[in-house]
């Protein structure tokens, strides 16, 4: 079946950022300020067969397939958004489908500077990345990681190689140079899976000027440090975290568990310290996305990893 008229006014809605459906009957999106009910949805959608045609097709379209072994589905389906769905039982309300706008959908003519207007430390930063020093961005789901690190790119010289490595195609910066590879998951059978940690060493191969990670969670963040040690620089990556002293003791743990314990904990900090000057902690306020911290490393001292706030002047 076709996108439902109702939905495809959803999808195209550029304030709209988050589409949240509970079953055939229940719809709620974020323009910003939290998840509300869509008015403009007919009382009775849809049916939950005509539901899970749609939700199947979407999946199809985005390369994936649905069994009893694989309950929960993520891709990115044609409107561009990124998908996750979660079948029953194991979803007690009926079939959920989240939707989140990629930053590629965005208004492309707002320039970086513009979008994080109200953040003065956005300055900083782009000028921090232009020289090819690298920077961790920090922050919660939904909070605008992934939209700094896209902006943030434009600011990387026009002949520079970017290449990234993401598990969903999200990133989308403005430059011309600029290429992806995406993880895969194994199949139905168990086959076929290509891990982060794989591309990165792949892209090791490929003349990189840039090395993103679009996001840190787990072995290839050992991986992505040692490489940064030795003449990888400029590389940017984003990680669930709430603070920036957050954001490195969550790598060090996903540092110690890709070593199996057999790098010690000084190791590891000594290659964060040399490996990456900035983090950048990202928050959501109401409709705007705010960086609320920026800190500079600055070495060690002992076992510590010395950060230095920066104020907005």
């Amino acid at each position: 079946m076709t996108t439902p008229l109702w939905l495809q006014n959803i999808l195209s809605n550029p304030k709209i950022t988050d589409i949240c459906i509970n079953g055939p009957q229940h719809l709620y999106v974020d323009q910003g300020f939290g998840l509300e009910p869509e008015n403009t949805v007919p009382a009775a959608p849809w049916t939950e067969e005509e539901m899970r045609t749609w939700v199947l097709e979407q999946i199809s379209a985005a390369g994936k397939s649905w069994d009893a072994r694989h309950p929960f589905i993520d891709g990115t389906v044609p409107s561009g958004h990124r998908l996750h769905v979660a079948f029953p039982p194991l979803a007690q309300q009926g079939i959920l489908v989240s939707l989140r706008r990629l930053p590629g959908l965005q208004n492309n003519s707002i320039s970086g500077a513009a979008r994080w207007a109200q953040s003065k430390l956005y300055g900083v930063l782009a000028d921090a990345v232009g020289r090819g020093e690298s920077v961790l961005i920090a922050g919660s789901t939904g909070s605008g990681k992934t939209t700094l690190a896209t902006d943030l790119l434009e600011s990387v010289p026009p002949l520079e190689r970017i290449l990234a490595i993401e598990d969903t195609p999200e990133l989308a910066p403005r430059h011309p140079h600029f290429i992806s590879l995406v993880s895969r998951a194994p199949n139905a059978d168990g086959f076929g899976e290509v891990t982060p940690r794989t591309l990165l060493k792949q892209a090791l191969r490929m003349r990189p000027d840039r090395i993103i990670l679009g996001e840190c969670r787990g072995t290839e963040v050992l991986d992505l440090l040692q490489a940064l040690n030795t003449g990888h620089g400029g590389a940017l990556a984003t990680l669930h975290a709430n603070s920036p002293r957050d954001a490195l003791r969550r790598m060090e743990l996903l540092c110690l568990l890709a070593s199996g314990g057999s790098i010690p904990l000084a190791a590891i900090r000594e290659l964060i310290a040399v490996g990456v000057q900035w983090i950048a902690q990202v928050k959501r306020t109401g409709p705007s996305r705010q960086i609320s911290e920026l800190a500079r490393i600055e070495g060690r001292e002992g076992e510590m990893i010395l950060l230095r706030p920066i104020t907005a002047n």
